[in-house]
């Protein structure tokens, strides 16, 4: 089920047009990448979500209602704005009893998303002492309140340094997994969300280039896929899946975790071969295919 369309949504801002046209689909409890370059439309794609702002033309529903009509729907979103202003002589606790009280939600609410997102070590901290990596922390722990449906995270990963970047996707990737939240994560940086992401919709100059899940997308334009394996055996298991001709490359990661490349057209064919190696395969997943080259891919489609 879609939790959110648009239909030939066109947004102007005076005479600058935002959003042009844009129609797409994001299915429920995905992880939903938007991406594109700065200026492209995110955040404003994001606000009409949100019910923030109303369509030029065109229609957006969430869970089948206009969220610019209807506030109540917000009680079931968490939004982390691009650029979140917090007071800064606060204490972290503080703020997030009060966010909290503002919702109708207690203390035991509080303490939830304090330790949802590692935040206990810095309860009382003032949260102009914050590093950038755990005020973007704050910002997910007070989208979290409430135990909101969807997640709408603008840019959660902007500004900050590569090692807080990794913190605060490995935080997303966990909080999807314990909490089955639907999340919109928008970025420009396009190849970092890959490994969180499995739907996404892509966007420049305020048109929608394309959306799908990634699946389809790398099947679509030809994007190598990824796997990671885990095997007690990676030599004996590369010897046996590299003379398969859709596999394309192997890489060995550490002594027990092999990166294969395979071609787009033989997923299927692929996860038949590794489920007959039996024991050799411990555990395999799909990590992704490279988010920059599909994107490069669906850009040189469209110009």
């Amino acid at each position: 089920m879609e939790i959110v369309e648009f239909y030939e949504v066109t947004k102007k801002y005076g005479r600058v047009e935002a959003l042009r046209n844009a129609s797409f689909k994001i299915p429920g409890k995905s992880v939903t990448a938007l991406l594109g370059p700065n200026g492209a439309g995110k955040t404003t794609s994001m606000k009409l979500i949100m019910g923030f702002s109303k369509p030029t033309r065109g229609k957006v529903l969430v869970w089948g209602l206009e969220p610019w009509r209807r506030e109540d729907l917000r009680i079931r979103l968490g939004y982390l704005p691009e650029r979140p202003i917090y007071p800064l002589d606060a204490v972290v606790e503080d703020l997030l009893f009060h966010l909290a009280k503002l919702r109708g939600l207690g203390k035991s609410e509080v303490e939830r998303v304090i330790k949802l997102t590692g935040l206990g070590d810095y309860r009382e901290s003032k949260i102009g002492s914050l590093s950038r990596g755990y005020m973007q922390r704050l910002g997910i722990a007070q989208s979290l309140l409430g135990e909101p449906e969807l997640l709408v995270l603008d840019e959660p990963t902007a500004n900050l340094d590569p090692a807080a970047r990794r913190e605060v996707l490995e935080l997303l990737k966990t909080l999807h997994k314990e909490l089955n939240v639907s999340m919109i994560i928008s970025s420009h940086i396009i190849p970092e969300l890959q490994e969180i992401a499995n739907y996404a919709v892509f966007i420049d100059r305020g048109v929608i280039l394309d959306y799908g899940s990634l699946e389809d997308l790398w099947r679509k334009y030809r994007v190598e896929p990824l796997f990671i394996i885990e095997t007690l055996d990676p030599g004996r298991v590369a010897k046996q899946l590299v003379e398969k001709p859709f596999v394309n490359a192997i890489r060995k990661l550490s002594p027990s975790k092999l990166e294969v490349l395979i071609d787009p057209e033989n997923y299927k064919t692929f996860e038949k071969t590794v489920s007959e190696l039996g024991e050799l395969v411990l555990n395999y997943e799909f990590k992704s295919a490279n988010l920059g080259d599909l994107y490069e891919k669906i850009t040189r489609g469209r110009s």
